[in-house]
C-alpha cells in the first residue's frame, strides 16, 4: 500500500467523526427510539470478483476493513448489485441478519451500527452504517453458475452483537 502520511492525519479525524456516529451510546435511549430494520434484515448490494467466492464458506467470521453501507430496503440493494452487473461484475446480494431480539431489547442489538438516513443525501436507501472493521459471520450461499441483476450471488451474514467481544486477528474481508 501507498498509504499518505499526512493524508491518513486528517483522514483519520474524519473517520472518527463518521465512527462515532456508528457506534452509538444507548444511555437513556429506549428500543422504539433507534430504527430497526423490518424482520432483523438489511441488504447490501455489490458486485464480488469471483476470485473472492472462496472467501465467504459458511462459518467464515471475518471482519470489514471499512464502513459497510446496508439497506433496509432490499430493492434499493438490488439495484446496486444491478449497477454492479451493468459494468460486468458478477452482481451479489449480501443480507445482513440481526439479532431479531434486538427490536426490543437494546442489549440484543448490534452496538457497531447506525441508521443515518436522517443525515444522509439519499434517505430513501435508509441506510445503516456499520463501523469499520464489523463482524460478520457467513451464515450461507448460493452461486447462481451465470448470476444477473435480477439473479445474484447471495452471501446470508450474521452480524455480531458487539464487536468488543470478538477476536482483533479475525481474518479481513478482501471484498466488501
Amino acid at each position: 500500500r501507498g498509504d499518505d502520511p499526512v493524508l491518513l492525519t486528517h483522514l483519520c479525524v474524519l473517520v472518527r467523526g463518521i465512527n462515532r456516529l456508528c457506534v452509538v451510546s444507548r444511555v437513556g435511549m429506549g428500543p422504539t427510539t433507534l430504527p430497526f430494520p423490518p424482520n432483523g434484515l438489511c441488504y447490501r448490494g455489490a458486485g464480488l470478483p469471483d476470485e473472492h467466492r472462496t472467501f465467504y464458506a459458511p462459518g467464515q467470521k471475518y471482519r470489514v476493513p471499512g464502513f459497510l453501507a446496508t439497506s433496509f430496503n432490499r430493492t434499493k440493494a438490488m439495484q446496486f448489485a444491478g449497477r454492479a452487473f451493468a459494468v460486468r461484475h458478477p452482481p451479489v446480494l449480501y443480507v445482513v441478519v440481526l439479532d431479531p431480539e434486538g427490536r426490543t431489547d437494546l442489549a440484543k442489538r448490534c452496538k457497531q451500527v447506525n441508521y443515518i438516513s436522517e443525515i444522509s443525501l439519499m434517505p430513501l436507501e435508509e441506510e445503516y452504517l456499520f463501523a469499520p472493521y464489523s463482524v460478520f459471520t457467513v451464515e450461507s450461499v448460493v452461486w447462481p453458475t451465470a448470476p444477473t441483476a435480477l439473479s445474484p450471488h447471495v452471501v446470508t451474514l450474521k452480524a455480531a452483537v458487539d464487536n468488543q467481544l470478538e477476536p482483533e486477528d479475525l481474518p479481513l474481508a478482501p471484498w466488501y
